[in-house]
């Protein structure tokens, strides 16, 4: 609503959509680009933000405090050929500086890592700078002809749309030199350091004297952009010799090019430790888009489930290969307390935009006051409609594509495309919504009534619940009754009723016959097993594991597992800890595997755990036991199928064994 009604009453704010589609736009040329990448949206979206609020008044303090012990103006050439650039190109390497000091992961960042977040920290720094020059070009050349045209030197500053990393800086008139962007600075530069990183063991710290001569690359090419005409020949001279800046582009996809494939042919070093789709028999990047245009056009609803995967694997594989343990406690701390501060400056944030919001509602209301004293609420809607209806389709599409882009910034590609429609439908029913304002009896209509006791009836349904809990006891049960009437009745003689003198004595009872239980026909909670917390040691008395639950008499291991793991969001990253495979693949496969290899190999005996029962069977009365039966609280689809998949890894290995699981068990 905000951002509407932004666009509605600022012109400023349609000034700011613009420059933010096209900074949006060249950061989808990198996050294309970068095909090896393991980041998420919104984590690159993260390193723009911090390009927008940590690096621009960073820089802006460096220039301020540089003039407060020197003097002069930023105007002057020593600040804006030589100081400016070199601020401006050290700072935009702060983000990712920070995230390599405090993140649990940065030592498992592939090379197109470094070059996304190289690349976002400086298109939020671009931004910005474009945004400034578009505000304050109002001159009647600026409205004419557009804010980067000058009266001697045509267009400075390029954005084209059929152009790789537009937004260039050239004069149109006689150009002789140029920069790129500030991404491909700091794209370029942050790459260097990855590539510097990953090679260091092999060509020792002098490699990282790469990103150190890139780094100068960049600040020589804005300081010769910057003083083209009041530097000393020198300066110029030898930006002459690096290519005047026409080059840089070229340097930074040589760069990229050789990162992508130094990252693949990692990947294929464990190939074998990592899940491959069907038809893989390399890891690569063709093969990758491949499958997901595959899955795009014959089977959309897998569409997202190849994207995950094939990001998540390239993930697991590089912390594989190059994570290390956990940081060290003081991260720990330092970013406990980063994360408070923040939150309470979020809140505060969010309570002066509140209060500020409701003040100017107020004024607005106040202002729209009739003569009758009653306020022209719904006139707003009508007059946004009437707004709405006044723009062509390509200004309605820039307002919605506008929308998306600023929601992926904060939530996934589904939710930011709701938020998008959502922002379009609002302004196309401005007239609806201002006739129910008049008229509230408008809604009870019949279809209206009906929609909304539907809606409260389906909402007070447990859906949830019922597919969880009820969902699998109903297939149990259903499969019972049908093993039940499949079975043949027994030829059982029955005595005739007549009228004999024995008639009234009561028939003997059939004496019960017993018969050995069959597991799979009742469910047995693992804590009504009779012996309970049953844990093996090995010959130094060490614990070898423990089972949760033995029946003995059947034959049974019951182990019960807790999801709830799954549902743990981490906060650096925005999503859940860990994976249903990853989850599966260590409770039931590594867990169990380890535990049956103990059972026969190292135990020597069983003893009871502190919750366990008194009274434990001996290691030679369970070492027969061939079932067991997991008990997992977690019901989902994606976690149904990771758990077969660990199941059958573990019917692969002991082919002996039986592996049972039951999913919703409290």
């Amino acid at each position: 609503m905000l951002f509407i009604v932004g666009l509605f009453y600022f012109r400023d704010s349609r000034t700011m959509l613009v420059q933010y589609l096209w900074s949006f736009y060249v950061m989808m040329q990198f996050w294309l680009l970068g095909r090896s990448k393991t980041f998420t949206w919104k984590k690159t979206a993260m390193f723009m933000l911090l390009g927008i609020v940590l690096v621009i008044p960073v820089t802006t303090w460096t220039l301020q405090a540089v003039h407060g012990i020197f003097g002069g103006r930023t105007m002057d050439v020593w600040s804006n050929a030589v100081v400016t650039p070199i601020a401006e190109e050290v700072w935009k390497l702060l983000p990712l500086g920070l995230y390599l000091l405090f993140s649990r992961r940065a030592s498992s960042m592939s090379l197109s890592d470094y070059a996304l977040a190289g690349a976002a920290s400086g298109v939020g720094f671009q931004l910005m700078e474009e945004l400034s020059r578009r505000w304050l070009n109002s001159g009647i050349i600026g409205r004419t002809y557009g804010y980067s045209v000058t009266m001697l030197g045509g267009e400075t500053i390029h954005w084209d749309v059929w152009t790789l990393f537009p937004g260039r800086f050239e004069e149109s008139i006689f150009p002789t030199l140029m920069t790129v962007s500030h991404p491909v600075h700091t794209a370029m530069v942050a790459l260097g350091l990855g590539l510097a990183v990953r090679l260091r063991k092999r060509l020792t710290n002098w490699v990282f004297s790469v990103p150190a001569l890139l780094l100068a690359l960049s600040i020589l090419e804005h300081a010769a952009y910057n003083g083209q005409n009041s530097l000393p020949e020198w300066v110029m001279t030898l930006n002459d010799w690096t290519g005047s800046g026409y080059q840089t582009k070229d340097l930074f996809l040589v760069m990229l090019v050789l990162g992508i494939g130094l990252d693949y042919v990692a990947l294929n070093r464990i190939k074998d430790k990592l899940p491959l789709m069907p038809g893989d028999r390399f890891i690569d990047p063709l093969t990758e888009l491949w499958q997901m245009a595959a899955a795009f056009f014959r089977r959309r609803e897998r569409f997202a489930s190849v994207l995950a995967l094939t990001r998540e694997r390239r993930e697991l594989g590089f912390s594989m290969l190059y994570g290390n343990s956990e940081a060290e406690l003081i991260r720990e701390k330092v970013r406990g307390s980063v994360q408070l501060h923040y939150k309470k400056a979020a809140g505060i944030a969010v309570l002066l935009l509140g209060a500020g919001l409701l003040a100017g509602l107020a004024l607005y209301i106040q202002s729209s006051v009739s003569a009758d004293g009653t306020a022209c609420f719904s006139c707003m809607f009508d007059s946004l409609q009437d707004w709405w209806d006044r723009l062509s389709f390509r200004e309605k599409g820039a307002i919605v594509l506008g929308a998306f882009a600023l929601a992926l910034l904060f939530v996934g590609f589904w939710p930011a495309l709701g938020f998008a429609l959502t922002a379009a439908s609002i302004p196309a029913s401005g007239h609806d919504i201002a006739k129910n304002i008049r008229d509230p009896k408008r809604l009870l209509t019949p279809e209206n009534a009906a929609a909304a006791l539907l809606a409260i009836a389906l909402s007070r349904i447990p859906f949830g619940r019922l597919g969880k809990k009820g969902g699998g006891r109903l297939k149990d049960w259903l499969e019972k009754m049908l093993r039940r009437r499949n079975k043949p009745e027994p030829d059982i003689p029955r005595k005739p009723h007549g009228d004999g003198p024995d008639r009234n004595k009561p028939e003997p009872e059939e004496p019960e016959t017993t018969k050995p239980k069959d597991p799979d026909d009742d469910y047995v909670h693992w804590s009504k097993a009779k012996y309970k917390g049953v844990e093996l040691y090995d010959g130094r008395n060490g614990a070898l594991g423990e089972f949760d639950g033995i029946d003995v008499e059947n034959g049974i291991f019951y182990e019960a597992k807790s999801a709830e793991g799954l549902n743990r969001i981490h906060p650096k990253t925005g999503r859940p800890q860990q994976t249903p495979q990853q989850f599966t693949d260590k409770q039931l496969y590594q867990k169990t595997k380890t535990r049956i290899n103990n059972l026969l190999e190292k135990a020597v005996g069983t003893r009871t755990t502190p919750d366990g029962t008194s009274d434990i069977p001996t290691l030679d009365d369970i070492k027969n036991i061939r079932r067991f039966e997991f008990q997992l609280d977690g019901d989902t689809p994606e976690l149904r199928a990771a758990a077969e998949n660990s199941l059958n890894r573990l019917r692969q290995e002991f082919p002996d064994y039986t592996f049972k699981i039951r999913f919703g068990v409290k």
